[in-house]
C-alpha cells in the first residue's frame, strides 16, 4: 500500500513539470502568433483597428446585456411581489373581477374559449357551452385555483369529436403556463441564472472524483451553451430540428426591375454563376425538382435534390430539400419592387447542418459562415445584374 502511494506521488510530481512546460510553450506560441498577426508590416494596422472595433463592440454588447439582465430581474422581482399580494388579498375580489380572471384562465387552457359562457355569482363560477374532452379537466382545475373562486359549476357539454359542433371548428391553440426553462427563448434573467449555475457546476466538479466530475462538467457545458446561444437544445444539436436548426436571412437592393431579375432566379441559372460553391444546377422536366452539386467543407462534393414548394411568377419562389438528404434545408427568394425601378431581393435559408447550431459555430470559426457567404453571393448577384443591365443599355439598338 505504501509502495503504491509512493509511486503515485512520484508520478504526480514528475507530471507537473511536464504539464507546466507544455502550458508555457503553448502560451508562448500563442503570444508569438498574436504579436506576429497584429504587428504584420502590411496588414497589421488594419488588423489592430479591427480588433479595437471588435473589443469596443464586445464592451457595448456586454453593457447592453447587463442592463437588460438588471431590468428583467427588477421587473420579475416586482412581478413576484405582486403575485404574492394577489394570492393574499385576491380572495376579497368581487364577482366582476372574478369573471375577468376566469375568462383569462380559460384562454390559456381552451382551444376555443369563445365557445364557453362564463358567469360568476357569489364567487361561484358557472361554465356553460361546449368544450373538448381533453381540455375539460385541466381548465376546471385551473379555475378552481383562482384566488377568490369558491366553487366551479361546470355545466358545459364535453365533446370527444368536434366535427359536428360549429363552436369548436377552426384551428386554435391552448397556451397553458409553462416553466421558463421549457420555453424556446429564455428571458435575460433566466439566461443569467442558468449561466451562473453552469459555472457553479464546473467549480463544484473539482470536489468530486472523475466519475462524477465529468458528468457535472458535461451538464455545465450544455447549460452554458444553451444560455449563451438562447437556442433550444434540438436546434443547438440538430437532433429532431427538421430544417430549422439555423436561419439565415439577407436582402439587397438592386438597380433593376423584378422583370429583369426574375428570369435569372426562377430557373436557378444564375446560381452557378454568382455562387462559387455551386458547381451545377439541373432542373427536372416538370420544373418542380432540381439537382444541385455543391462544394462542401474541405472541397468535398455534396449532391442534393430540392423540391419546389411554392411559386408566384415575378414575385417569389420557395423550395425544400427532398427526404433523406444529408443536410435538411429550405429556402425562399422574394422580389419586392422599390422606388426608382429598383428591386429588393430577399433570400432566406433554413438548414440543419451536422451537429446543428454547434456545427454552424464551428464552421463559422473555420471561415465557412453561411450568413457571410450569402451576403457575398447577393453582392455578386447585384454586380452581375447591374453590369448586365448597363451593358444592354450601352449597346446600340439593332
Amino acid at each position: 500500500m505504501a509502495t503504491h502511494d509512493l509511486d503515485s506521488g512520484v508520478a504526480t510530481a514528475a507530471g507537473r513539470p511536464w504539464t507546466r512546460t507544455a502550458g508555457m510553450i503553448g502560451t508562448g506560441a500563442a503570444a508569438g502568433a498574436t504579436i506576429e498577426y497584429l504587428l504584420d508590416p502590411d496588414r497589421g494596422r488594419s488588423r489592430r483597428a479591427k480588433v479595437r472595433d471588435q473589443a469596443s463592440h464586445a464592451v457595448h454588447a456586454l453593457s447592453h446585456g447587463l442592463g437588460r439582465v438588471g431590468r428583467d430581474l427588477r421587473n420579475r422581482s416586482r412581478g413576484i411581489a405582486g403575485a404574492a399580494r394577489f394570492r393574499l388579498t385576491g380572495r376579497s375580489a368581487d364577482d366582476r373581477i372574478l369573471h375577468e380572471r376566469v375568462r383569462a384562465e380559460l384562454g390559456r387552457y381552451l382551444t376555443h374559449p369563445h365557445a364557453v359562457h362564463v358567469s360568476v355569482e357569489n364567487r361561484v363560477a358557472r361554465l356553460e357551452g361546449d368544450v373538448l374532452s381533453r381540455e375539460e379537466r385541466p381548465a376546471e382545475r385551473a379555475i378552481r385555483r383562482i384566488p377568490g373562486v369558491k366553487a366551479v359549476d361546470a355545466r358545459w357539454k364535453v365533446h370527444r369529436d368536434p366535427s359536428n359542433v360549429p363552436q369548436l371548428q377552426g384551428l386554435g391553440r391552448a397556451r397553458p403556463p409553462a416553466p421558463e426553462l421549457l420555453h424556446q427563448h429564455w428571458a435575460p434573467s433566466a439566461r443569467f441564472v442558468t449561466g451562473t449555475a453552469a459555472a457553479a457546476l464546473w467549480v463544484l466538479a473539482r470536489r468530486f472524483r472523475p466519475a462524477i466530475a465529468w458528468p457535472l462538467r458535461g451538464a455545465g457545458a450544455v447549460l452554458a451553451a444553451r444560455a449563451a446561444t438562447n437556442l433550444p437544445l434540438r436546434r443547438l444539436t440538430g437532433i429532431n430540428a427538421g430544417r430549422r436548426a439555423i436561419d439565415v436571412n439577407r436582402a439587397i437592393s438592386i438597380a433593376a426591375s423584378p422583370e429583369e431579375i426574375w428570369p435569372l432566379v426562377s430557373d436557378y441559372s444564375i446560381f452557378a454563376t454568382v455562387m462559387p460553391d455551386v458547381r451545377e444546377v439541373r432542373r427536372s422536366a416538370d420544373g418542380l425538382r432540381s439537382h444541385w452539386e455543391i462544394t462542401g467543407p474541405a472541397g468535398r462534393l455534396i449532391r442534393l435534390d430540392a423540391i419546389e414548394t411554392s411559386r408566384e411568377e415575378g414575385r417569389h419562389i420557395a423550395w425544400k430539400s427532398a427526404d433523406g438528404q444529408l443536410i435538411a434545408h429550405a429556402g425562399m427568394v422574394r422580389l419586392t419592387p422599390e422606388e426608382d425601378g429598383r428591386t429588393r431581393v430577399q433570400v432566406r435559408l433554413s438548414y440543419n447542418p451536422v451537429v446543428g447550431a454547434a456545427g454552424h459555430a464551428v464552421a463559422r470559426l473555420l471561415g465557412a459562415d453561411p450568413a457571410t457567404k450569402l451576403k457575398e453571393d447577393l453582392m455578386r448577384l447585384k454586380s452581375y445584374v447591374e453590369g448586365r443591365r448597363r451593358h444592354a443599355i450601352g449597346q446600340p439598338s439593332r
